[in-house]
Formats: structure tokens, C-alpha cells, sequence
């Protein structure tokens, strides 16, 4: 990673038209987007799938990413001690909101929120 980007958690809800396409029933991509490019430093996904009667989620790195994965120790902290119904994808965006993620859907254009460098 280059050590002079800055970097934001921020996270995003996936479109219905995703979903389909991915054949799960919702999701929500986090991760690490570069302060002023927009682009990313790593994405990892939450999927919830149909299993038997209940959604489950599962999550979903490519091994790109897994050095991001590494970095959200307090995420996935947080995730070992969800269970059941409370692992809803409206559950899950909270979490990540309690972990300091911006939502990317509803930030603003100026918005320079807590930028870190990578390293």
C-alpha cells in the first residue's frame, strides 16, 4: 500500500439490481476508499443468503482485500458477538457506523471526514 494515500472507512448498501445479479438477497460493501481519488484501497462485502428459512450472512473477501480484512480487527470484534436476528443488514450498518464507517451513500461531496494515512 502507498503510504501517502488517505484513506476512510466508509461502507455502502447494495443495490437491489447487485443483489439479483449476485443471487443473495441483500448486501453491504465496506472498506477502505481513498480521501481524494474516490478509488479503494480494499472491499469486502456482506451477503445475505437464503438459508433454509433464515438469511444468513456470510462474508466475502477476495484475497486482494485481505490485508484490509486484517486491519478491521475492532469490526470483526464486533462481528463474533452478533448473532441470530441481530444480524440483519440494517444491524450490520450500524456496527460498521459504531466502528467510525462513514456511509457513502449518505455523505457529502465536501465531506473529508476522518482521513487516515495508510501504513
Amino acid at each position: 500500500m502507498d503510504d501517502n494515500k488517505q484513506v476512510r472507512r466508509e461502507f455502502y448498501r447494495n443495490p437491489a439490481s447487485y443483489c439479483r445479479v449476485m443471487n443473495v438477497v441483500s448486501a453491504v460493501t465496506f472498506g477502505l476508499f481513498e480521501v481524494h481519488s474516490g478509488g479503494t484501497v480494499g472491499m469486502l462485502s456482506v451477503r445475505w443468503e437464503k438459508l433454509g428459512n433464515e438469511l444468513a450472512p456470510q462474508l466475502h473477501a477476495y484475497y486482494d482485500s485481505w490485508h484490509v480484512l486484517a486491519s478491521f480487527q475492532d469490526v470483526l470484534a464486533r462481528m463474533a458477538e452478533t448473532t441470530g436476528p441481530s444480524c440483519s443488514p440494517e444491524a450490520f450498518c450500524q456496527l460498521l457506523l459504531d466502528c467510525g464507517f462513514i456511509n457513502r451513500a449518505e455523505r457529502g461531496v465536501d465531506d473529508h471526514a476522518a482521513p487516515t494515512r495508510v501504513g
